[in-house]
């Protein structure tokens, strides 16, 4: 298989190796600076707000950027030369790829980040309508960093695990529930309390992210007995092996849909009956493993199941 298989779409620079656990690490790290984002932009709009509400709205949009940076640094360490892509999307030969298309996402994402965080900082005062607008604009481009993430999985070649439908869908509800278990992480360590309505966000999102991993099964087995073409029908059975009973079951099962999506389930349950900031903390570390865990099965799980026509 050619190195390169994963990557067209870029001009005079090739990535030049497959993908791995940085892609994986790049792909959480840019569904949780989305998530987080969003957590902070929604506490934003309470109208009743408390210390914990400020400390996450304050966290949820300084945070963001930086991890989203930091996801850009762990994909140009592992690939040197995404740096010419990511800051010149203009090299791509197919300017309508996810992968240019994603690129102008974080750098606008990123350049009005910038702005908002200098006037959290105090450094530029943003009139109040218009910090509202601005806000409100990042917040759709987090919400696309979020989907840029799933979408450019579809965009590759010859990996039939990520034609799936239920991908996009599976990454957004992720990346949001990453990020609201990010922010209840500081803001319990913060002001020592919580939010029930932050935990109940997540409780509802864990619970639609477990239905559509069961849509994500379903879909995986349909796409293997009905595919058009052989190698995608091929292809498509032997990641759901993989993530069923194979290579890669326990990390998916267990690691996945065990830790990261049943665990916290218990665990707020338990918070809404006995407050205690340990079991909620508890929570939200299970639900960013989680997420951690189903992006480098998604990665590995395809990788390993490519079949070429």
């Amino acid at each position: 298989m050619p190195d390169y298989i994963f990557f067209y779409g870029l001009g005079i620079h090739e990535l030049g190796k497959p993908w791995g656990v940085a892609i994986a690490t790049y792909l959480f790290l840019g569904g949780l600076a989305g998530g987080a984002y969003l957590a902070g932009y929604f506490m934003s709009l309470l109208k009743t707000k408390t210390e914990f509400t400020r400390s996450v709205e304050n966290f949820g949009v300084i945070s963001s950027g930086i991890i989203l940076i930091t996801g850009l640094m762990s994909l140009i360490l592992d690939h040197p030369n995404v740096i010419y892509a990511v800051f010149n999307p203009f090299l791509f030969r197919n300017l309508y790829s996810w992968l240019a298309l994603g690129s102008w996402i974080i750098l606008l994402f990123l350049l009005f980040w910038f702005v908002l965080v200098m006037d959290l900082r105090g450094y530029i005062k943003i009139p109040g309508k218009w910090k509202l607008i601005t806000g409100s604009v990042n917040a759709f481009f987090a919400f696309m960093v979020i989907l840029y993430t799933a979408l450019l999985l579809r965009d590759a070649r010859f990996v039939p695990l990520w034609t799936s439908n239920a991908i996009p869908p599976l990454f957004i509800v992720s990346g949001i529930s990453t990020g609201l278990a990010a922010c209840l992480i500081y803001g319990i360590l913060k002001v020592r309390g919580s939010d029930v309505r932050i935990k109940k966000a997540d409780v509802s999102l864990i619970a639609i992210e477990l239905l559509l991993v069961g849509y994500f099964l379903w879909d995986l087995g349909n796409i293997s007995s009905s595919a058009d073409y052989s190698f995608v029908r091929a292809g498509a059975g032997a990641s759901l092996s993989f993530m069923i009973s194979g290579t890669f079951s326990t990390m998916f099962l267990a690691g996945f849909v065990g830790v990261g999506l049943v665990l916290p389930l218990i665990f707020y349950s338990i918070s809404f009956f006995r407050k205690t900031e340990i079991v909620e903390i508890l929570s939200a570390i299970s639900v960013l493993a989680g997420g951690y865990i189903f992006r480098v099965v998604i990665i590995a799980a395809a990788a390993k199941a490519i079949v070429l026509p």
